[in-house]
This record gives structure tokens, C-alpha cells and sequence, in this order.
């Protein structure tokens, strides 16, 4: 008989159908649901909530947590409690009885025990505080052994030379041991080594007795100047006569006008020494004075056991430079190993004595003990999970934590700023996939670069969705407070500029005539004073030029008076004014008792388009681009209706039962515009009654 399907329960938030998690049976049934119908995909593990559990549910490691991974942890759960409904306790804490697998009933009997806790349950403080003194354990299943888990000395002393050689690995306790792998290293490195110095040997058994370490950089540093002297020697002999040598006697003679430093050019042109005809270089010859030091002590070291008395030929010579090379080349190809570091003779003691294989045991007994440290550490996870994952399924399955409590596990806390709260904010990660996706969102959105004065540095973005922006521009400064409570230095970097509401929409075409007014008489006013200041000054010229002619000057700068033309046309233009301030009066007064209807119906007419535009746009405003841009795989659209929007906004109001005190000593005083606009009011009322505007009211009334 088949299985009975699971009965899911929708409902419609966000624009999209969610699903309803009410019990362990719908968490357990989620493998049933289609994925087309989870909220999201994917999430990235870079979260400011519930950061260890997404790092455990992310197996693979790429920095997401996706579908299978989630089932896969369901599954687990299933197997682990006895029902799925303890993740509603949205705790670390269990009891042995919902324990259903038997491991982790061990475990947790084991963690009580080591952490000296109750027995009947315990939780992830408890696991993590016995895991610690599990890893103090001598022997505590990680593999790696320190040296005090040897009890013999001189296996401890081996461990410590091995871990002293860079042979290590590092204990669960924090301290430095030794593990399999490093022994293999170290045993492959020793042989190594012991090759090389055994080849050493068998080329010292072949040379003469001689400190070939201590003369080996002398011998670096003669080599070629005493090759290049008898190459010399040679020429000088071809040549026949002793007159080839006073170009170089020459070259001497200027190099002994000139300073000499330790490393001049004019000493490193001479030879080693003054070449001779018979190629030989005697032992207590004038050497050049670079090289007089190492080529003294070089040639006294070898004169004994090669047999020179006096003189040294090219043959002698070749014969001492090749013993000096086949040692020199033995000596550059030593393995650049850590075992070379140990002496040869306690190398082949390690390897041969049975060192090693007292380690590797060891090494045997302390893994014998990974079953009970894995199970305390799968118990851990277990346990850190079962106190997050309903807050992750909550905003991966459904958005129920950021619909329901405005606290969704990618809002990265709060900015205040002009007189606000903004509560919708995101880390911003992928600024360049934010310049794509941001005006797809339909949201006010402000940018902000924010710092703290450690040095941390970062991003994030905050819509705004309740209140006007008159004040917001890029540079202004507000302060951040993440989730963690600290606080972050903000300045606004970027706005991307969408409706924010209907009541800004309302009296932006009133806020763009001000505006336009504003701009209008600035600009005509700055035109004015520039004219002025021009005449001013061209007077000013005229006057410091001319003086004799200043009487005229000032004659033609003198105003011109009003001529009749001028004031008829002003009359007319007033005349005019007036008749169109009538018109209007007796239209909306015509209008009798549907005056006021007249009047909204002016105001619609003016915002009524910015209205219905903003009211558009509004219904779009979706959440979904932002999260993309950083990583999630939303599955649907993410709406922020008028009424949610509004409460992710607020502004700042004054607590309750303050009491304001408004005689403000700087405040501009007030004109008495009541008394104007009855006054107003009065004479209208009295031009329509003598006009016989107010006939048709009068008439409806006594009708």
C-alpha cells in the first residue's frame, strides 16, 4: 500500500504562495515538496545569523547552502530524534530519550560524564566544554602524538627532535605532536639525507686530508682569478719576450695615481699576481690586493698535503681546483630536508632503532579513540543545528522570519540617518552585480560605505520605504548598528532614486513648483545684482577717469521717469489679473455645495499622474534583485506592499506623554495670517453677494 501523501497548507505572503511550517511532519516531508515552490535555492553561508549552522549544512564548502544540502540535514535529523517536532524548541538542548540513534545516545551519556553534567540530557555548551577536555586527553583520537603521551624518555626525546626538525602536526589540544604522515615525511627525508652523507664519505676517502669546509669559500673566490693567471702566464710565454709586459706594468702605474677602494675597477682589471714566462706562481708572491687574504690562507691550508714547497704550476693547480669542485658539488646538492638539521649517526638511530615504530603505536592507540571524539563532535553539530535550522528553513523554504517578524537572516541591522530608522539592510559583497540589479528592485535604495574606527571597513544598503528623501544626498553621514549591537560610521555613496509613497507623490508636484520658483527668482535675482554690480562699477570707472565730468555722469545714471505708456500697460496687466482671480472665484463659488468636490478635483488633476505612477511602481517593489545580487537563488518575487514597507521605516517621534514646550526664543515672529485670510475671506464673500454670485446659494437654501 502506497504511502499517504502529505497534506501542505499555503499561504499568500509576499506575492507568492509560501509554504506553512506548523510540525515536525512538514519539516520531515520536505524531500515531497517541489522545489519550484521553495522561497529560495541557494543561500550564501556569509549570513550575520546562524553562521556555524549554515557552515555546517554547506558541504561542499562553496560558501552556499542549497537544496539537497537541506534535505540531507533533515535526513539526518530524522535519524537522530525521535521526532522533528523538538526543532520548534529552536534550542541546543536534548534529552537522551528523543535520542533515537544509539552513536549519539553514547555520546551524549559520554559528554555528561566528561563535563560532569546530568545525564538525561545535555546541550551544545555541555558537548563543547567536554570536547575541550576530551582534546586534554593524553590520548584523545585526533592521531597526533605529543610528547608526553610517550612514557619512555627516549621516545619522548625523539618526538621533540622530530617536531624541533619540522616534522609536526598540530594536536587537538592546541600543542605541537607528530602524526603518521609527518613520520612518513620524516622517514623518506632521512633516507635521504643518509644517502647524501654517505656519498660524502666515499668522496672524502679520495681526497686529501684537508678541512675542505673551512676552505671552500676561499676557493669560491679565487677559482677564477688564479685560472685567469695562468692563462696569462701562458700568453706571456707565446709571446717570447719580456716586453709584453709593459702594457700591463703600464696599466699598473695608472692604477697607482688614482684612489684605490677595497672594490675598485682598476684593481679588478690586474691579475691575480705578475705572470711569469715559466707559468709557475710562487707561495709568497705579491698578490693583487683583492684577493691577497684568501689566496695566503687558501695556499698555506693546501701546500702541505699537496705537496707544494715554493712555487705552484698548472698542473698542481688543476688537480687542487677539480678535488676542490667534485667537493664543492657534493656539498650544493645536500637535500634541503628538516632531518638534515639532526646528526647523521642519530639519524640512522631513528630509522633503524625502532624509534619509529614505538611512535606509530602510539600514534595506533590515540586513533583508537577517534570513534568516541567523532561521536562527540557529530552530537556538537547535531545540537547546533537543531537550534538554528528552523530559523533557516524560515528563510529558505519560506520568508515567514523576515514577513513575520521584519527579521530575515540577511538583514544586516539598522541605519539611522535624517531623522529615520531604516531596517531593511544588506551587506553589500558584489557591487557590481548591485549597479544591474538594483533599479529591478522598484526601491528607494541608499548606499553606504561604513568604517569603525578599528579599521574594519564595508558596505551595505538600505532601502527606504516610508517618509521622503528631500534630504537624502550622497555624502551625508548617519550611523550603522549591525546585528552584533556595534556601532558604524556611514556616509551615503549612491542613491538609486524610486517612489517611496503615495503621500510623497502627492506633493511632489507642489515640491517641484517650489523648487522651480525657488530656482527661478535665485537665477533672475543673481542676473539683477550682476547688472547692477556692472553699472556700479562701470560708474565707479567713469568717475575715477572723468572726474571733471562726474555731475554728467551721475545725470545719465540717473533713473528714467515712468512715462503715462508705462503705467496704463500696468494697469492693464493688474486689470487683467484681477478679472482671471474673478473668473476663478466665480467658478468654484458657482459651484454652490460642491465647492469642495471642485477643489479635489483641482488636486487630483495636479497629482493625480504622480499618484497613479508612484502607485505602480509601489506594487513592483520587490526584495528578490538585492538578494540575488549577493548570491541567493530566489525562487519568486519578494513584494513590499504599502503597509510592510511603511514598517520597515520609521521616523522619529517623540515618546510618550512628553511634554513639548513650543515658546522657542528663535523663532522668526509670527504674522497673524488667521486674521489676514478671515479678513480675505470677508471681502470675497462680500464682492460675491454684491455681484449676485451668492443669488443661487440663497435660492437653494430657501428652496
Amino acid at each position: 500500500m502506497a504511502d499517504k501523501m502529505h497534506v501542505w497548507r499555503f499561504r499568500r505572503i509576499g506575492g507568492m504562495d509560501q509554504v506553512v511550517l506548523k510540525t515536525g511532519e512538514d519539516i520531515a516531508a520536505l524531500s515531497e515538496l517541489d522545489p519550484k515552490l521553495w522561497a529560495a535555492l541557494a543561500m550564501p553561508t556569509s549570513q550575520h545569523r546562524c553562521k556555524e549552522a549554515l557552515s555546517l549544512l554547506d558541504e561542499d564548502h562553496d560558501g552556499r547552502v542549497r537544496v539537497p544540502e537541506i534535505l540531507h540535514a533533515v535526513e539526518k535529523f530524522r535519524m537522530a530524534f525521535t521526532t522533528l517536532d523538538i526543532l520548534f524548541d529552536e534550542n541546543s538542548a536534548i534529552s537522551l530519550d528523543r535520542l533515537k540513534d544509539g552513536h549519539l545516545r553514547e555520546a551524549c551519556v559520554n559528554a555528561a560524564h566528561i563535563a560532569g553534567a546530568e545525564v538525561e540530557g545535555v546541550d551544545a555548551a555541555v558537548v563543547e566544554k567536554a570536547i575541550s577536555l576530551y582534546n586534554e586527553r593524553t590520548f584523545n583520537g585526533d592521531g597526533v602524538v605529543v610528547p608526553e603521551s610517550a612514557k619512555d624518555p627516549h621516545t619522548a626525546g625523539i618526538i621533540e627532535t622530530l617536531i624541533a626538525s619540522g616534522y609536526q602536526a598540530i594536536d587537538s589540544s592546541g600543542k605541537n605532536g607528530v602524526d603518521n604522515v609527518a613520520l612518513d615525511a620524516f622517514a623518506h627525508d632521512a633516507n635521504i639525507v643518509l644517502e647524501w652523507n654517505a656519498k660524502g664519505e666515499s668522496i672524502r676517502r679520495t681526497l686529501p686530508d684537508l678541512p675542505f669546509d673551512a676552505i671552500l669559500p676561499a676557493f669560491r673566490t679565487i677559482s677564477d682569478v688564479m685560472d685567469d693567471y695562468f692563462r696569462r702566464c701562458a700568453v706571456l710565454d707565446l709571446a717570447g719576450t719580456p716586453d709584453a709586459l709593459k702594457n700591463l706594468e703600464t696599466q699598473m702605474a695608472a692604477a697607482l695615481s688614482t684612489p684605490l677602494g677595497n672594490n675598485a675597477e682598476a684593481l679588478q682589471a690586474l691579475p691575480l699576481a705578475l705572470p711569469r714566462a715559466d707559468g709557475l706562481l710562487a707561495l709568497d708572491a705579491a698578490y693583487n690586493p683583492l684577493y691577497e687574504t684568501e689566496v695566503k690562507s687558501f695556499l698555506d691550508a693546501v701546500k702541505t698535503p699537496y705537496g707544494l714547497e715554493k712555487e705552484l704550476d698548472k698542473t698542481a693547480w688543476s688537480r687542487i681546483a677539480a678535488d676542490c669542485r667534485m667537493y664543492a658539488a657534493w656539498t650544493d646538492s645536500k637535500p634541503p630536508v628538516g632531518a638534515e638539521s639532526i646528526d647523521p649517526s642519530m639519524l640512522s638511530d631513528i630509522l633503524n632503532g625502532g624509534s619509529l615504530d614505538a611512535i606509530r603505536t602510539l600514534i595506533t592507540r590515540d586513533l583508537a579513540e577517534a570513534a568516541h571524539a567523532e561521536a562527540l563532535h557529530e552530537l556538537h553539530n547535531i545540537l547546533v543545528l537543531k537550534k538554528d535550522l528552523l530559523k533557516i528553513l524560515r528563510n529558505f523554504v519560506t520568508m515567514d522570519e523576515f514577513y513575520g517578524s521584519r527579521e530575515g537572516i540577511f538583514q544586516s541591522g539598522r541605519l539611522f540617518i535624517d531623522g529615520r530608522e531604516l531596517e531593511l539592510c544588506l551587506d553589500v559583497r558584489n557591487s557590481t552585480a548591485h549597479s544591474s540589479m538594483a533599479g529591478l528592485a522598484g526601491m528607494y535604495l541608499i548606499y553606504c560605505d561604513i568604517t569603525r574606527t578599528t579599521g574594519e571597513k564595508g558596505s551595505v544598503v538600505a532601502a527606504l520605504t516610508a517618509g521622503d528623501a528631500d534630504r537624502i544626498y550622497v555624502g551625508r553621514n548617519g550611523i550603522y548598528f549591525d546585528n552584533d549591537g556595534l556601532d558604524w560610521n556611514a556616509t551615503i555613496t549612491k542613491v538609486v532614486i524610486q517612489p517611496i509613497s503615495i503621500r510623497e507623490a502627492f506633493l511632489s508636484p507642489y515640491k517641484w513648483l517650489a523648487r522651480t520658483i525657488e530656482e527661478f527668482t535665485a537665477k533672475r535675482a543673481g542676473t539683477a545684482e550682476a547688472g547692477r554690480q556692472s553699472q556700479l562699477k562701470e560708474f565707479a570707472q567713469k568717475a575715477v577717469e572723468q572726474p571733471t565730468k562726474a555731475p554728467q555722469a551721475a545725470e545719465q545714471i540717473a533713473p528714467k521717469k515712468i512715462d503715462v505708456g508705462t503705467v496704463a500697460a500696468i494697469g492693464v496687466a493688474l486689470g487683467s489679473i484681477g478679472v482671471m482671480i474673478t473668473s476663478i472665484l466665480s467658478l468654484f463659488i458657482g459651484m454652490g455645495v460642491w465647492m469642495p468636490i471642485g477643489i479635489l478635483v483641482v488636486f487630483l488633476l495636479i497629482s493625480g499622474p504622480s499618484m497613479i505612477l508612484a502607485a505602480i511602481k509601489l506594487r513592483k517593489r520587490d526584495l528578490s534583485p538585492i538578494l540575488n545580487a549577493e548570491g541567493w537563488a530566489i525562487n519568486g518575487r519578494l513584494k513590499l506592499n504599502l503597509i510592510f514597507g511603511a514598517a520597515l521605516s520609521h521616523l522619529g517621534n517623540l515618546p510618550p506623554n512628553s511634554i513639548r514646550m513650543l515658546n522657542d526664543p528663535y523663532a522668526p515672529k509670527k504674522k497673524p495670517w488667521a486674521l489676514y485670510i478671515v479678513i480675505l475671506i470677508i471681502v470675497v464673500a462680500v464682492v460675491a453677494w454684491l455681484s449676485g454670485w451668492l443669488d443661487p446659494v440663497f435660492a437653494w437654501l430657501k428652496g
